[in-house]
C-alpha cells in the first residue's frame, strides 16, 4: 500500500512539473536573452550548409535564442523594410541572412607532354553575411571572397576553405557568442 501511494504521489509530481510551463512563447528563458532569426540559406551547396552550421554554433543559449526560418531571401530582397517585418513577426532583435554569391569547387586532371599527370583543385568563393539590428535599425554586410588553386592532394577538402572564409567573416561580425553589452 505504501509503494502504491508513493508511486501515485511521484506520478502527480512529475505530471504537474511537466505541465507547469508557461504557454507564452515571447517570454525569456534567461536574463538578458536575445532572439536572433537565422534565415536558412539554400542548402543545396556545401557553402550554404556550412554557413548555416557555423551561425548556429555562434548563437546559442543562454544569451541567444536562435530561431531558424526557411524563408529564402535573394540579395535583391534584403531591404530594411523586409527584414524589419521579419523581425517583428518573430519578436527578434537581430536578423542574420547568409548568402552564397559564388561557390565553385572544381577538380580536374591535367595532362600534357611536359606535365606530371596530376589532379588539381580550383576554388572560387564569395560569401556574404547580412545582419539587421532592430535596435539600431541598420543593415550591414560582411563578406569574404577569394580563390585557391593547388594540387588535389593539398587542397582536397572544401570545408577547410569554407572554415577559413567563415573565420574571416566572423572576425568582422560584431555579434559574438557572449554579447559585449551585458
Amino acid at each position: 500500500m505504501k509503494k502504491l501511494l508513493f508511486f501515485i504521489m511521484t506520478l502527480i509530481i512529475v505530471a504537474t512539473t511537466a505541465f507547469a510551463q508557461d504557454g507564452t512563447p515571447e517570454t525569456q528563458r534567461f536574463q538578458n536573452e536575445r532572439t536572433v532569426v537565422i534565415v536558412t540559406a539554400d542548402s543545396s551547396t556545401y557553402a550554404a550548409r556550412y554557413m548555416n552550421e557555423r551561425l548556429r554554433q555562434n548563437f546559442r543559449l543562454p544569451y541567444w535564442d536562435a530561431v531558424e526560418v526557411s524563408t529564402t531571401l535573394t540579395p535583391s530582397q534584403l531591404t530594411e523594410d523586409n527584414l524589419k517585418a521579419l523581425a517583428k513577426r518573430h519578436h527578434a532583435q537581430l536578423i542574420v541572412v547568409p548568402v552564397v554569391r559564388t561557390w565553385i569547387w572544381r577538380q580536374y586532371h591535367s595532362w600534357g607532354w611536359f606535365d606530371d599527370d596530376e589532379f588539381y583543385t580550383e576554388c572560387v568563393y564569395n560569401l556574404s553575411l547580412y545582419a539587421y539590428n532592430v535596435k539600431e535599425g541598420s543593415l550591414k554586410s560582411y563578406t569574404s571572397r577569394g580563390q585557391e588553386h593547388d594540387e588535389a592532394m593539398v587542397l582536397n577538402n572544401p570545408y577547410e576553405v569554407l572554415g577559413k572564409a567563415m573565420d574571416q567573416i566572423m572576425e568582422k561580425f560584431p555579434y559574438t557568442r557572449i554579447p559585449k553589452d551585458i
